[in-house]
């Protein structure tokens, strides 16, 4: 069963920016330019037809377009033991409201994300023995990248390899208006 999320892909220019950040730090595993998104829902692995009936839910929700933009480094996990280095994303408000219609949307469909909600884009993966965060975290506090306009979200499936997850676009729900955009399953 392939495992899904909705999310946003990013703009090239964002992308190719975060992409650039990525030095050589002990144990960090950096994704590359196609593997950046910013998730605002996992559903994990996912059987065929309960794909469909996500699909479903998915080509009602009506969020309005807004802006995004990158902002920020930080990272999950402990000082001692981080796991995942993360750039963050300026008033997350919109995403939030978002976030919640969607969960209401699902809400007796699928099991409540037990996971907070915090918008990133996941930049690193951290390895056991990892090197210190400080120094990148300290040069990249003030991290900001231009706008952009969030018009579309995207279900993705997600595939385990050995360079990392390899992501592919299973469907295209639009922003402001209802309906799929395009389906490819």
């Amino acid at each position: 069963m392939p495992r899904l999320f909705l999310g946003f892909e990013l703009p090239p220019q964002q992308a190719a920016a975060l992409v650039a950040l990525a030095e050589p730090i002990k144990g960090l595993r950096w994704q590359s330019v196609e593997q950046l998104h910013l998730t605002l829902r996992f559903f994990g692995e996912v059987s065929e037809q309960g794909t469909a009936d996500l699909q479903s839910i998915l080509r009602v929700l009506s969020g309005s377009r807004f802006a995004l933009q990158i902002k920020g480094v930080g990272y999950f996990g402990s000082p001692a033991r981080p796991s995942i280095l993360w750039a963050g994303v300026a008033d997350p408000a919109a995403l939030q409201a978002l976030r919640a219609e969607l969960d209401q949307l699902l809400e007796g469909h699928c099991a409540p994300d037990p996971q907070r909600f915090v918008p990133h884009v996941t930049l690193a993966r951290l390895g056991s023995g990892a090197g210190k965060l400080n120094n990148f975290l300290a040069r990249h506090k003030q991290l900001q990248l231009p706008d952009w306009r969030a018009a579309e979200l995207c279900l993705f499936s997600s595939e385990a390899g050995a360079e990392g997850s390899r992501y592919a676009v299973l469907a295209r729900y639009p922003l402001g208006s209802v309906g799929v955009l395009e389906h490819h399953l």
